[in-house]
């Protein structure tokens, strides 16, 4: 596949499709509407986490909430949502693909009310580690559930839904957070910005009481009757459009049984490393949701209200209107993709994604250069007798501080400066209890040293840049939504054989929420470590490396059935032997 070299589709059975596709019907729009919902979930909680955790550090319940435990909060939701994918693949390939999207919807209700009800940070964690597992199970099983019960022609158009809804659930929650921010955030606000999660859930659980699993899991499982019946619902009774895809999930399942006996004392993850092509293909799968993680999209998203903020916007609801329209474009955006994806197909649209993400993260990078240029410089000859420097934690470290900028950018600090004259300050270290206040100097609450000037501390310097770093975020999300968000879902959606895509997507997606992890609790640390600007510029080279991956290793696979697309990632001499009688033989010969 170097240079992404594309093999025609050829189905093992040789048959063509029917010539005219048939229009969407009632249930395909129903079960993908109702499936979609696990991305709004997925999208509302990572959105509603940027908020929450504006006002989270001054609930009383919570304190102290350092820097350690607000990444903490924010990232055991993708470390349990990594754990979750693992254990769905082998969930949904012994019970059913429809019972693990109907236990996410419950688990994610009870984790929303625990979050909601949560009185201090432990309890708290659990609801976080609750909704963790909810959206572990339906990230990984979702677009599996839309790819094997869509048909071909629009599969890639209504997997992109999924993406859409997950831009969608970033403007609800901005939506939401800045409605109950009204309503006394720092007790009663945030709480229910958590709750309101449980709404949506329940609509999903409610919804696919009434639907069945994909015509290939009940044809797989015995169920042949029901499968029948579903292909009806999904094709309108269109009886040509029934009997052609009732005959490529025959003709798959027959082969799969033929392989099975060659490969019945052999696991699921043991055959797929014996498998050479499935291997290929999940190690495209694998390296497409790693590199949508790396280039950083999860520290935009979880640190949206963050990176606003230290752009120099202090006031905490204006942050989240800001959020708000951010997150409107970026749904906006994903439309884009749903438009061209079965025009251009996904390789062009997934490589012009890629260089647009590079640009914008070296310019996002770029404007925080600025930013830190033009941050006030500390002046360190300035009085500071009186301060009482020996019992205080981190007065070292920030006294050291050259700027506004950098002295905000570490967790522990903020800038001290008398009301009115921000040209003017000092570097402090923060009050736990309170970040209004420093634990010594002028901004510790009151007139010291008998000051009659009143002093503020903030974590936000003004700059004339402010906008720079607003604007680009729009065009980075605009430019990851309109490939780098949706292509890896459709391909690991697409690129796996019947007895692997289970397992397969739930590997692709444990590593998309293990680098999730990965991003989410390092990105305050790595600001701090190497400057904003140097970790934006880390993920541009993250960036660049995944591009040089996908232009020589991603094929399209643009209007194939899900039986042709496995043959993408053969070779010549494994395409003549992938029949069942090759199996049989093979079988026949272990005996």
């Amino acid at each position: 596949m170097a240079g992404g070299a594309v093999i025609a589709p050829t189905s093992n059975s040789g048959r063509t499709p029917p010539p005219k596709p048939p229009p969407a019907t009632f249930y395909v729009v129903l079960l993908t509407t109702l499936a979609c919902i696990g991305g709004l979930l997925f999208g509302y909680d990572t959105g509603v986490t940027s908020s929450v955790m504006l006002f989270l550090p001054d609930n009383p319940g919570m304190k102290p909430l350092t820097t350690v435990w607000q990444e903490i909060i924010v990232s055991i939701t993708p470390g349990v949502a990594a754990i979750g994918a693992l254990a769905a693949g082998k969930t949904s390939d012994s019970f059913g693909r429809r019972p693990v999207i109907l236990v996410a919807s419950g688990v994610f209700f009870v984790g929303a009310i625990v979050c909601a009800a949560a009185p201090e940070r432990y309890t708290l964690l659990v609801g976080r580690a609750l909704l963790g597992i909810a959206i572990g199970f339906a990230s990984m099983i979702i677009p599996v559930y839309i790819g094997e019960a869509a048909p071909s022609y629009m599969r890639g158009t209504l997997i992109t839904i999924y993406q859409i809804m997950i831009a969608s659930g970033f403007i609800l929650a901005n939506a939401v957070a800045a409605g109950f921010a009204h309503i006394d955030p720092t007790n009663i606000g945030w709480r229910l910005m958590f709750g309101f999660a449980a709404i949506p859930s329940a609509i999903q659980l409610v919804g696919f009481l009434f639907l069945k699993d994909t015509p290939r899991y009940l044809y797989k499982s015995g169920q042949k009757e029901m499968c029948e019946v579903v292909l009806n619902k999904i094709y309108g009774n269109d009886k040509e459009w029934v009997e052609y895809d009732l005959s490529e999930i025959k003709d798959a399942t027959e082969e799969e049984n033929a392989a099975h006996k060659a490969y019945e004392h052999t696991t699921v993850v043991a055959r797929i490393f014996k498998t050479p092509h499935v291997l290929r293909a999940l190690a495209v799968g694998c390296s497409m949701q790693m590199f949508q993680q790396l280039i950083g999209i999860n520290t935009i998203l979880y640190y949206t209200s963050k990176i606003i903020q230290s752009a120099g916007v202090e006031d905490n609801i204006t942050t989240i209107w800001i959020s708000c329209g951010i997150s409107a474009v970026q749904a906006v955006s994903t439309l884009i993709p749903m438009k061209l994806i079965e025009k251009l197909g996904r390789r062009p649209i997934l490589l012009i994604s890629i260089i647009a993400v590079i640009v914008t993260l070296c310019l996002m990078g770029g404007t925080f250069v600025l930013i830190n240029k033009d941050s006030v410089v500390i002046d360190h000859s300035r009085d500071l007798d009186g301060i009482n420097s020996t019992s205080t934690n981190y007065y070292d470290f920030c006294i050291h501080m050259n700027n506004c900028d950098s002295c905000v950018t570490a967790s522990e600090c903020g800038f001290c400066y008398p009301t009115g004259d921000e040209a003017i300050g000092q570097c402090l270290p923060l009050n736990e209890e309170d970040e209004g206040r420093s634990t010594t100097g002028f901004c510790t609450g009151g007139q010291m040293f008998n000051q009659t000037i009143p002093y503020v501390i903030k974590t936000t310097c003004k700059t004339k840049y402010t906008i720079l770093p607003i604007i680009v975020m729009v065009f980075y999300l605009i430019a990851f939504s309109f490939g780098m968000g949706p292509m890896p879902w459709v391909f690991n959606a697409e690129i796996y054989p019947l007895w692997a895509r289970s397992t397969c997507v739930s590997l692709a997606t444990f590593t998309n929420w293990t680098f999730n992890l990965l991003i989410a609790l390092t990105f305050l640390s790595l600001g701090e470590a190497i400057t904003k600007y140097g970790a934006f510029f880390l993920y541009a080279g993250f960036a660049t490396v995944g591009l040089i991956v996908f232009y020589f290793f991603v094929p399209e696979t643009k209007g194939m059935s899900i039986e042709e697309i496995e043959n993408l990632f053969k070779t010549k001499r494994e395409r003549e032997l992938a029949t069942p009688d090759s199996y049989e033989l093979k079988a026949s010969e272990k005996k």
